[in-house]
């Protein structure tokens, strides 16, 4: 489970940024690695998702980001995907974001 902060990073998150792209990176590396063994490997990379995980979190729902069962639906549908299907990355973003 990477984060779309792997491509778009923000204020105040090096640490968090730095650690999501090194995961892609050696995602991409493992799937080019194993894709010759039966191992796929998929990067999914949320973007704002309702959750209290991060410290600028309001603990106010929001209705405007993705819900976590959103995010379980995209890991659902790519482990559903046949064999001869490998689906690399996943991007996952709010469709009409807002601003708190």
């Amino acid at each position: 489970m990477s984060s779309l902060a792997a491509k778009n990073p923000f204020a105040g998150g090096a640490a968090y940024n730095a650690s999501k792209f090194g995961m892609n990176g050696m995602s991409e590396a493992m799937m080019l690695d194993h894709r010759y063994d039966g191992i796929r490997v998929t990067e999914i990379m949320p973007g704002s998702v309702d959750t209290n995980f991060s410290p600028r979190s309001s603990g106010k729902p929001s209705a405007w980001k993705i819900q976590p069962e959103d995010v379980a639906d995209a890991v659902h549908a790519v482990l559903s995907m046949p064999d001869r299907t490998l689906i690399s990355r996943v991007e996952i973003r709010p469709s009409r974001p807002g601003k708190d």
